[in-house]
């Protein structure tokens, strides 16, 4: 008898850091998390066009591990490359760790000069 294993994708989270944390009506930063290891992913057609269909512009997605308390409209700030609105949070159950994507919308660029 053939035992069956799951494809499971290890993932190293070392394309860069990023800072998540919410901002109140008064523009007060409350950090929920600070350097965060994440990984780039392709942003594909699909994730794009139905991103369109609801009137959201999609600029990119990372892979971060899986931790609690991220919402949507938090704040993803990537050293030295901008500030994002998460727009979608996926928690991904296939790899090794566990990990979230986060859909990404551009909020502010940061140039260096």
């Amino acid at each position: 008898m053939k035992i069956k294993t799951d494809n499971i994708e290890f993932i190293s989270f070392s394309d860069g850091v990023c800072d998540i944390y919410s901002v109140d009506e008064e523009g007060k930063k409350t950090y929920k998390y600070e350097n965060l290891g994440f990984s780039n992913k392709v942003l594909g057609y699909n994730r794009v066009f139905a991103a369109k269909a609801v009137q959201i512009k999609a600029n990119a997605v990372i892979k971060i591990p899986q931790v609690p308390r991220i919402d949507i409209h938090d704040v993803c700030e990537i050293r030295g490359i901008g500030k994002y609105d998460i727009e979608l949070v996926q928690n991904i159950f296939d790899t090794n760790p566990l990990s979230t994507d986060l859909t990404l919308s551009e909020l502010e660029v940061f140039i260096n000069e």
